[in-house]
């Protein structure tokens, strides 16, 4: 074969190369900063769903018990009683799942994701943007 002929044979293989080495990559490479890639959500989601139920049982169980205790109260004071064990168990649930759940990215050698973090605007209580205040 003519070499002119060659060059454009050879670009269609180089970028079908450097394609597919990129598709490559960006499947396994890092997504976005401080955030797990689809392959490592992948192998930790069979946990992290059994975490993620566990946690939902747990809190139903906060949720009964809290109610139990406000149908029996007899009091102002005993009411109060029941709202603040259950915000303080409601908390120290939350607590251990987010220890179970950072536990697991770290037996999976994945740094703990910053979900969430900087997407709030404004101050406590002033609402999201595009919505309206109350006043």
């Amino acid at each position: 074969m003519p070499s002119n002929l060659l060059q454009p044979l050879r670009i269609a293989v180089l970028a079908a190369v450097l394609g597919s080495t990129g598709v490559a990559l960006a499947q396994s490479g890092p997504s976005e900063a401080g955030r797990p890639t689809p392959a490592q959500m992948q192998k930790i989601f069979p946990e992290q769903k059994r975490l993620a139920i566990s946690d939902h049982q747990a809190r139903i169980a906060i949720l009964q018990s809290g109610e139990r205790c406000l149908s029996a109260a007899g009091s102002s004071e005993a009411l109060r009683a029941c709202m603040k064990q259950q915000r303080e168990a409601s908390q120290r649930q939350r607590e251990q799942h987010r220890a179970s759940m950072k536990a697991l990215f770290e037996r999976n050698g994945i740094a703990m994701p910053q979900w969430g973090k900087g997407e709030r605007k404004g101050k406590w209580g002033e609402g999201r943007p595009g919505t309206p205040g109350t006043i």
